[in-house]
């Protein structure tokens, strides 16, 4: 699948749950899609609720759950995702002189 649309993706993901291919259909893109589309449609509770049981968060997840509280006037919450993305390695910022 060259394009993931609304229709096509769900459906691939149904369909690998369907016959039991659960780790095809749990990947940790599905999870970032879902989070994303919630972000998107400004659901932010459902966004939170996505990203705090994904299995394993990487740096798409923090960087959508950063970008889902910008977007919704959350800048508080935004900060301290981008806190705990640092403190959990996610980020490695260096400075050189």
């Amino acid at each position: 699948m060259t394009e993931r649309d609304a229709f096509a993706w769900p459906t691939l993901v149904s369909s690998h749950a369907r016959v039991g291919d659960t780790s095809s259909a749990r990947n940790i893109a599905t999870w970032n899609t879902m989070i994303d589309g919630y972000a998107r449609l400004s659901n932010v509770e459902s966004a939170e609720l996505l990203f705090n049981h994904t299995p394993t968060e990487d740096i798409i997840s923090w960087t959508t759950m950063i970008d889902c509280y910008s977007q919704n006037k959350k800048s508080g919450e935004a900060i301290a995702v981008f806190n705990d993305m640092r403190m959990n390695g996610e980020l490695v910022l260096e400075f050189s002189n």
